[in-house]
This record gives structure tokens, C-alpha cells and sequence, in this order.
């Protein structure tokens, strides 16, 4: 989430600077300060420090820390910290996905609070319903929730209240409502040129792109690129530059993307922040891969890798070594090994879903139809599992791309539905991608319409067609339906 609201860090003495480090994603700042907190405090002030840093672990995605230190948070907690404790181990437990302990504490939080608190807890009950699928229920809640803080005239959780909001009323498909949730986040913080405005716009931005306006999604971030450049805070412009690449990509504005995340690695290295630097390093090898450029992906991604390995930064050391897997030599093997096992460590789970993905896509590559199916459906119950229908729709692609030559009616349904569940996740430019699939199944094989008036000296090859193709980079990843054409048949 954009916003968050503890009312429990309002109430130490190191919560300003806590929280200023957090905000501005700086995790290795925020950490020494509430691990400071927790070496001085009492039984209160510990449990308060226990839930910083899981928040910090969380920011980081480091879950499984961040469930352990939120458990040792709720094991401190006495009188009015026992509500902030559950809240924080209700969110650790969604992080990893263990949805029934989630459920729990958020139902101890909700009990326990008071005041402020009372509304707090209800939005995390929100995000639990949230996750659970029970949506409706989840809109109900935030509602709730974003009433009371209204009344409590507390800005900050009002807003976070209403971002769960917007979720909920884009999982119902309810986009007028998710809209008009999100303008309300907006209209809290206009005017201020603050981090929090800008978090207003993008939360607009990304509800319009969900609703399938890029071009003004792209505008209102660009606008939250703008409150940082006027100021001159190169983090804070780093930071959002990349969530704008990030739009622009998912819209297929790929040039705007690209340009925008190579000055967002400009920002992140003049501040020296690498955590920032590693993650769009990453980010740019990605679109390598997806445009073909395999050797200069490699050569970025091996220096976001460096980097990750200095630091200790397990989680975006599994992301990039994702990127490295789906080349298709001894390296990417060991690549994709060591990225399953550092994601599993984390207890990312999302990341480990991207793993299987990525193993799915070098098998295909490699021909081997049979262990790139096996390894996409893998992807496809995680990616049930937490709720993703992106990742969900991508792995349904290519093993609808496995069947190509063993059930070709089957592989097109299959494409369809990756078509689908891709547009209801907002990814436009990946849902164009699986009906260009689609469409390339369901005439594979077909004879040519001819015209009469130009008519073809010979028969076209289908395969060398097909085989150009590749060569000159033009199908990659989502779209790989040509190398499929030409290599991926059912081994004897």
C-alpha cells in the first residue's frame, strides 16, 4: 500500500524519524532506528519497536523477518499496544499469505481497539477480506473504516482506508466507485506539493490504467515526477520516475518506459541509494529480455546482481536472478536454482511464482514443451493461491503455447483466457500480446487466403517464416508463439 496509519508511532519519541526513513523507502535507515528503540524500551515500547520493524522487513520484502519480529510484537504487547501489534502481524501473515491467521489477528485488533485504533484495525480487516476474496465485504469495511477516520479528521489513515477502497471496488468491477475513492485520496493532499500528494496521483493514475486509460494515467504520474523535480529531491524523483516506467510499460508505451527508468538509475546513483539502483537495474534487464537484447540484459542484470550480493539484499537478488534464468545456457540453470531457493528463504511467494515463470520460459526456449507446462501450472496455483491474475494469465499463456502442436483448439481456448484474465488485471500491453497469440494458434497450420490479384509463386514456409522471426528478436516472453511454432514439440 501507498498509505499506511499507525497510531502507535505517533506515541514514541524516535517515530518522526522512523517514519521520514520509511516513507522515503530508505530500509537501512529506518531499521537501526527502531532496533535502537527496541535495546531501550519497556514492555510498550518494545512491541512498538517489534512492529516497525516488521514494517521495515515488509517494505524490504524480507516476510518471513517481518512475521517474526510482528510475533514477537504481539508477545510484548500489553493494554492499548495489543491492537497496533495484531494489525502488524494481520499484514506479515498477508505478506506470506497465510490467510486464516491474518483473518485472526485482524479480528484481535478489531477487539482490542479504541479511538483511532478501532478505525485502523477495520482497515486491516479490509485487506484480509481483501485477500480472502470476500470483496464485497472488504468495500463494506474500508468504508467503515475511511468514515471513522473522517471524523477522527485523521488525513493519513482516511487515505489509507480509501486505497483499500479502490482495490475492493476494482475487484468488483465497480470502477466509477474505485475512481471516485481514489480522487478522494487526491483531493486530501492537493495543493500541499507533498510525498503524500504525489502518492494521490499515483493512486489515480493507477486506477485509470486499471480502468484502461494509459494515456491519463501516465499524465497524472508525470504530474507526481513534477512535485519532486520542482524541489529537488533526487530519492523522491527516482522513486516515482520508476512507478511512472512502470505504467508506461504495462500501457506498451515501451520507448516513454524506457527513457523514464533510465533517469529514475540516474536519481537512484546520484543520492547513492542502491537499494533503488539494484531494483532498476533489474527493471531495464527485464525489458532487455522482453525486446530479445540477451546479451546486454545479461551484462545489466549481472551488475544489479553485485550489487544485491554487497548488500545482503536477498528478495531483489531473486528478482534479478530471475531475469538471468531465462537465457538459455548452464548459467541460467544455476541462476534459476539459486533465485527459487533465495525467493523460498524470503517466503516471497509472488517472486517465487515469477521463478517458475521465468524456468517456464527457458524451457520453452529450450524445446522442451513437457517441463515448461509443468512449470508454468506450478506458477498458476501460487499464483491462484495469493490472488494474481497477472501472473496468472502469463503462465496460462505459455502453457497455451506448449500445446500448439499436441491440441491446437486447446492451446488457442487456453490463450483466450490468459487474453482475459490479463485484461482484468489492467496489464493492457501483456492482454494485446495474448491475443496476438491467440490469433497466431488458432491459424497455425491454416492454409493462406490468396487474392487474386497477387497471387504467391510458391507455397509460404510457415516454420521459416516463423524462424526469421525469432532471429531478428521480434517474440519474446508473452509473445514467444514463434520459437513455439518452430521448435516446441511433445518429446517421445
Amino acid at each position: 500500500m501507498m498509505f499506511d496509519f499507525d497510531e502507535s508511532l505517533k506515541l514514541a519519541s524516535w517515530a518522526a524519524d522512523f517514519s521520514q526513513h520509511l516513507a522515503r523507502e530508505d530500509v537501512e535507515q529506518a531499521l537501526p532506528v527502531a532496533t535502537k528503540a527496541l535495546e531501550q524500551g519497556d514492555a510498550r515500547g518494545k512491541a512498538v519497536a517489534y512492529s516497525a520493524i516488521a514494517r521495515a522487513h515488509l517494505l524490504e520484502r524480507e516476510f518471513l523477518k517481518a512475521v517474526e519480529a510482528a510475533q514477537k510484537g504481539v508477545q510484548a504487547a500489553q493494554g492499548d499496544a495489543v491492537a497496533m501489534a495484531e494489525r502488524t502481524a494481520a499484514k506479515a501473515y498477508l505478506a506470506v499469505f497465510r490467510l486464516d491467521e491474518a483473518a485472526e489477528a485482524a479480528d484481535k485488533a478489531v477487539s482490542a481497539a479504541q479511538g483511532p485504533a478501532q478505525a485502523a484495525a477495520l482497515t486491516t480487516r479490509a485487506q484480509v477480506c481483501l485477500a480472502r476474496d470476500k470483496k464485497q465485504e472488504a468495500a463494506k469495511v474500508a468504508r467503515q473504516a475511511a468514515a471513522l477516520f473522517k471524523e477522527q479528521k485523521e488525513q493519513q489513515g482516511e487515505a489509507a482506508a480509501l486505497e483499500v477502497l479502490v482495490r475492493a471496488c476494482l475487484a468488483t468491477k465497480k470502477g466509477g466507485d474505485a475512481l471516485r475513492a481514489a480522487n478522494e485520496v487526491l483531493a486530501i493532499y492537493q495543493g500541499s506539493a507533498s510525498a503524500n500528494e504525489a502518492r494521490g496521483l499515483l493512486l489515480v493514475a493507477k486506477t485509470k490504467q486499471a480502468l484502461g486509460d494509459s494515456q491519463e494515467a501516465q499524465e497524472l504520474a508525470q504530474n507526481a515526477v513534477d512535485i519532486f523535480d520542482k524541489n529537488g529531491d533526487r530519492l523522491m524523483q527516482g522513486i516515482m520516475l520508476k512507478q511512472l516506467a512502470d505504467i508506461c510499460l504495462a500501457g506498451g508505451e515501451n520507448i516513454d518506459g524506457w527513457q523514464y527508468t533510465r533517469a529514475a538509475l540516474e536519481c537512484f546513483r546520484d543520492v547513492g541509494h542502491k537499494r533503488g539502483e539494484a531494483a532498476t537495474l533489474c527493471q531495464i534487464a527485464a525489458a532487455h529480455v522482453e525486446t530479445g537484447v540477451l546479451e546486454e540484459a545479461l551484462r545489466i542484470a549481472d551488475e544489479g546482481v553485485e550489487i544485491c550480493r554487497q548488500r545482503n539484499d536477498r528478495p531483489q537478488l531473486g528478482a534479478t536472478l530471475n531475469v538471468i534464468e531465462q537465457q538459455t545456457n548452464w548459467k541460467a540453470r544455476l541462476a534459476g536454482k539459486e533465485a527459487m531457493a533465495v525467493l523460498q528463504s524470503v517466503g516471497d511467494r509472488v517472486g517465487e511464482a515469477q521463478a517458475l515463470k521465468s524456468l517456464a520460459t527457458a524451457f520453452l526456449n529450450y524445446g522442451n514443451a513437457a517441463e515448461a507446462r509443468a512449470k508454468a501450472k506450478l506458477a498458476i496455483e501460487i499464483a491462484k493461491e495469493v490472488g494474481n491474475k497477472q501472473i496468472e494469465g502469463e503462465n496460462l499463456l505459455l502453457v497455451a503455447q506448449t500445446k500448439i502442436h499436441e491440441n491446437k483448439e486447446e492451446g488457442a481456448r487456453l490463450a483466450r483466457m490468459s487474453e482475459k484474465l490479463l485484461r482484468e488485471a489492467g496489464a493492457s500491453s501483456a492482454a494485446r500480446n495474448a491475443g496476438d497469440v491467440y490469433d497466431f494458434i488458432r491459424d497455425y497450420g491454416a492454409a493462406p487466403k490468396e487474392s487474386k490479384k497477387d497471387k504467391p509463386k510458391m507455397e509460404a514456409d510457415t516454420k521459416t517464416d516463423i524462424t526469421v522471426d525469432v532471429e531478428e528478436n521480434k517474440h519474446r516472453l508473452s509473445y514467444f508463439h514463434g520459437f513455439t511454432a518452430r521448435s516446441v514439440r511433445p518429446r517421445a
